[in-house]
Parts: C-alpha cells; sequence; structure tokens
C-alpha cells in the first residue's frame, strides 16, 4: 500500500505504520484512510513468491528421484551390509542410521576408538541416542557405554545358540 507520504509498505511493516500513524522511513505523518493499493508492488511480490515455490518444489522433487535412484542402484550392488541390514554405501548415505532397536542383543565390534576392554563383548541396547548412537549395557559387568552403530553388530539366533553350546561343553558321563 502507498501511504501519504508516497512510500510503499505491505505485511507487518504496513500494520506497523498504521499502528504508529508515522512512516517508518520519513517519520512523516499517516492518515490512514489515505492509503492506497500498490497493485504493481503486489503482482512484483506475488511473482517472487511463484517463483520461489516453484524453485523449491522443483529442488526437492529433483533431489528425492536423485535419492531414489541412488537407493535403488545402491541396493542392487549390496543387499546385506555389515551389520546384517541393507548396506549403506561409503558416504552415499548421509543421513542418521538407527540399524538396531532398544532391548536388542549386539556384539562390539570396535573401531579405533573403542576402549579395548568392550570389544568382542555382547551388549543391550538400553537406548537411541543421537545421530546413530546407542547407549549399550555390557552383558556379565553391567557397565554402560555410549557407542555408534558401527562399532556394533547384530546377534543372529543361530549364533546366540552356537555360543552358548560353545561355552558349555556336553560332557559325556561314559567316558571316565
Amino acid at each position: 500500500m502507498f501511504v501519504s507520504c508516497g512510500h510503499s509498505f505491505g505485511g507487518l511493516m504496513l500494520r506497523r505504520v498504521i499502528n504508529m500513524s508515522r512512516c517508518t522511513l520519513c517519520n512523516a505523518e499517516i492518515e490512514a484512510g489515505s492509503l492506497v493499493p500498490n497493485y504493481a508492488l503486489r503482482a512484483a511480490a506475488s511473482a517472487v513468491k511463484n517463483e520461489d515455490d516453484r524453485r523449491l518444489f522443483h529442488n526437492a522433487t529433483l533431489r528425492k528421484r536423485r535419492k531414489e535412484i541412488v537407493d535403488h542402484a545402491d541396493s542392487m550392488k549390496r543387499p546385506h551390509g555389515e551389520n546384517g541390514d541393507i548396506a549403506a554405501a561409503d558416504g552415499l548415505h548421509r543421513g542418521v542410521q538407527y540399524p538396531f532397536a532398544v532391548n536388542e542383543k549386539v556384539v562390539i565390534k570396535g573401531n579405533r576408538r573403542t576402549p579395548e576392554k568392550f570389544v568382542g563383548k555382547e551388549a543391550i541396547i538400553t537406548s537411541q541416542c543421537l545421530n546413530g548412537w546407542y547407549l549399550l549395557e555390557i552383558i556379565g559387568s553391567g557397565e554402560s557405554v555410549r557407542l555408534q552403530y558401527r562399532s556394533l553388530r547384530k546377534i543372529l539366533n543361530s549364533e546366540a545358540i552356537e555360543d552358548r553350546c560353545a561355552s558349555h561343553p556336553i560332557q559325556n558321563s561314559s567316558s571316565q
């Protein structure tokens, strides 16, 4: 809207000018009844908004299409990752990874920063933290440690059964 001094305002600034009854640019007195619509400014603002909306929609559509193509190509190349889940290709997935569930049993694989005393231990996930980190409770010692998903491996049911059998060998009572 044009105000009586010739300046043009819209939206929140127009409300402010009307409430103050003064132009915020030149400090001239403004009468609320003297406002005149600025059709050129309105059309320009509408065109800019439409262009921004179109560009944002177009970019979002392209990003989604590219992501779908990359995801499809990755699933064709490597069906299973090292965690037993669908793999994330090296560096292509930059989103947050949560391949494990709370109360799930895992083995700590470790990496350079994982303390050696935890590597190879079984643990239960007690909670999910930010950016793919998990709070774990070590089975046996009861210690809590926070590790990232890359340092963990799922325990499959067959592995758990084999581990139990290996740790408790069957004793033969006939051989003495």
